[in-house]
């Protein structure tokens, strides 16, 4: 027994779904996303409700049309649902209209939509095939979140162990949303992108198993294939995996490795459409750089000034202030030809850092054109390090950071990609 998480795309293509009926059929807990397309058409329909231009039809009848290719029978629960959550829409397009801008819990309420009805939809094609299945939304089963909208993270899970297995017992497979959660106060939250992931690697540890995340490809590559030639990386550690996702390799969220890394859950990534296995997260790694990945969502804030050589705690002043106003900070970097702080954040967070920084006495600029290359690997050599920067030669770098796992560099934007290219040539032949 495992746990097995089936993404968008793999709930949505006829290979994906033969090979999560496989995974049922074999005793696994499956951990499903929303059908491909759907979270991205609820992100539009709050923006829709927003400027009181929503339409809820076209997100049911995405879901309408896998009834009308995958199911036969008429499922009284999934039609029940569906007619729910048109309702939910049209209530939430009107508080929205009058609100005119997003609200944080009706958008994790919007937004855990999709994985709901996906996994009332999977349960009923899986009970025509003869398994029988039970959709669960994951607060059903025990998990318990914090309460911070749109980035929530798993806190307890009293009896989730004891249900799955009752379950599991009696030939009945768990079909549980992930992505989404309930706090304590039982407001409905997200886990943020790739939420699902980390859903599965949670439930695995509370059940001492392994987790396989199915999605599109064969595991984590060692760059993009669009930029250079690649192939699967077959073992990273856990350390990697985190790294790599947080510097632009999507496969795997790092929230979920990190989940998994606390909880000693080994972790599969595998391709639905072929059922090939390709890479495997856990402890164990082979030193040298396996990962070149980069990132166009960022933003570098540079804090400059003489008073960065002789006041003391100016680093720890102005990451505090960005802290207190919610911004993620990704990277402190560093340069060697001026005194300057340079903080890497998202890009999505510019505001909230421009509101944070105009109250201290420093001079700063935010700079949104930028992009993040990074080699990850654990035990790089000297000759490894010198490879990466001599690589560079020829690209303006705008700051520089090197750690137990990754070597990072900020460029200008329209580098990235001719940066990551170079660096993927010269380090991963």
């Amino acid at each position: 027994m495992e746990v097995h998480k089936f993404g968008g795309t793999s709930v949505s293509s006829e290979e994906g779904l033969q090979t999560l009926e496989a995974s049922a059929t074999s005793g696994n807990v499956v951990v499903v996303s929303a059908l491909a397309g759907v979270t991205d058409a609820l992100e539009q329909f709050i923006q829709d409700a927003c400027r009181g231009a929503a339409d809820p039809d076209p997100i049911i009848e995405e879901h309408e049309r896998f009834i009308a290719e995958h199911l036969e029978e008429e499922h009284r629960e999934v039609r029940e649902f569906l007619r729910k959550m048109e309702t939910l829409l049209e209530g939430v397009a009107t508080v929205l209209e009058q609100l005119e801008r997003p609200e944080d819990r009706l958008k994790d309420l919007v937004l855990a939509l999709g994985e709901r009805a996906s996994a009332r939809l999977i349960a009923a094609y899986l009970r025509e095939r003869g398994i029988r299945a039970v959709a669960y939304d994951s607060w059903e089963i025990g998990l318990v979140t914090t309460d911070r909208p749109g980035n929530a993270d798993i806190i307890r899970w009293e009896g989730t162990r004891s249900k799955l297995m009752s379950d599991l017992r009696a030939g009945r497979v768990p079909i549980v949303t992930g992505f989404i959660g309930r706090s304590e106060r039982g407001h409905i939250t997200t886990l943020g992108r790739g939420g699902s992931d980390y859903t599965a690697t949670v439930l695995a540890g509370i059940l001492g198993v392994r987790a396989l995340i199915w999605t599109d490809v064969d595991g984590i590559m060692t760059t993009d294939p669009d930029l250079a030639e690649a192939r699967v990386v077959e073992r990273l550690s856990y350390e990697e995996a985190m790294m790599a996702g947080a510097s632009g390799a999507e496969v795997i969220h790092p929230k979920a490795v990190e989940a998994a890394k606390n909880l000693g859950v080994k972790v599969l990534i595998g391709n639905s459409r072929t059922a090939n296995v390709g890479t495997v997260i856990s402890e164990e790694t082979e030193p040298g750089p396996k990962v070149v990945a980069s990132r166009e969502d960022v933003a570098l804030i540079q804090v400059t000034g003489a008073r960065m050589m002789d006041e003391p705690g100016v680093i720890g002043t102005v990451t505090t202030r960005l802290g207190d106003h919610g911004v993620n900070i990704l990277a402190l970097l560093t340069t060697a030809s001026e005194p300057c702080i340079n903080i890497l954040i998202e890009e999505r967070s510019v505001d909230e850092a421009r509101e944070a920084l105009r109250e201290l006495d420093y001079d700063w600029e935010v700079r949104e054109e930028v992009g993040l290359v990074t080699v990850v690997g654990e035990g790089m050599s000297p000759r490894d390090v010198s490879t990466f920067l001599s690589s560079c030669d020829g690209f303006d770098l705008l700051g520089s950071a090197y750690g137990a796992v990754a070597v990072s560099v900020v460029v200008p934007r329209e580098h990235t990609r001719e940066a990551a290219r170079t660096l993927a040539e010269h380090l991963l032949d």
